[in-house]
């Protein structure tokens, strides 16, 4: 008989706090018409060049993710 060996998670300590963060952000883009299929990846873009730049390095992406919105004008009657 094989025996299971069980243990227990252990709290590992570290230099950084961890957090999970949801933003949704409105990026100004100065793409003409004819390249407005680019401007979520140049938001994208821009905006991981910002976290790039805040805290000096202090700050890490760990992961990423980014779903494109889309306004639309409201129809008044």
């Amino acid at each position: 008989m094989t025996k299971k060996q069980m243990s227990t998670p252990e709290t590992v300590r570290s230099d950084y706090g961890l957090v999970q963060v949801t933003l949704t952000l409105a990026v100004e883009t100065w793409l003409c018409d004819e390249h407005s299929d680019l401007v979520h990846e140049s938001v994208i873009e821009t905006v991981l060049d910002k976290f790039a730049t805040i805290g000096d390095g202090e700050l890490i992406v760990l992961h990423s993710e980014f779903t494109p919105l889309t306004l639309t004008k409201a129809v008044q009657s």
